[in-house]
């Protein structure tokens, strides 16, 4: 309920957000906050010592995603810019293709790529779930 208000707040009042002095600092200065709680707990030695075929998993997923995503803003006619963020967010989530689009300068993808990336955690969670039934 309050993505969809502060979707709707952004979208209809949207001078008035642009406005807004130091938005744009303390938003990066939030993601990065979320950024190392996220990062402190992860060992990147004992991830490979213990799981290296994970990582084998995670760059097969990270590849099919790239040429899967830049094949359909091809036909699309999708811009780099747009296919490069969307792809981050499929990877990383819709905080870090934010962070992306806010380090390099690309500010109106900002806010539709935190729409479509926390739309598409909607979706994955429903569609998982529906797996998960499926192959108990």
């Amino acid at each position: 309920m309050l993505t969809t208000i502060t979707a709707l707040a952004v979208t209809f009042f949207s001078r008035f957000f642009e406005n807004i002095n130091g938005a744009q600092e303390i938003g990066t200065y939030l993601i990065y906050i979320f950024f190392v709680v996220i990062g402190v707990p992860a060992s990147l030695p004992l991830l490979i010592s213990n799981a290296p075929l994970l990582l084998v998993f995670m760059g097969i997923i990270v590849l099919f995603n790239m040429i899967v995503t830049f094949t359909a803003g091809k036909v699309f006619k999708f811009s780099l810019e747009e296919m490069i963020v969307a792809s981050n967010a499929n990877i990383g989530g819709p905080t870090t293709a934010a962070a992306f689009a806010i380090a390099k300068g690309w500010t109106k993808l900002i806010a539709p790529i935190m729409l479509v990336g926390t739309l598409g955690y909607i979706i994955g969670n429903y569609l998982g779930s529906m797996v998960y039934y499926f192959l108990q």
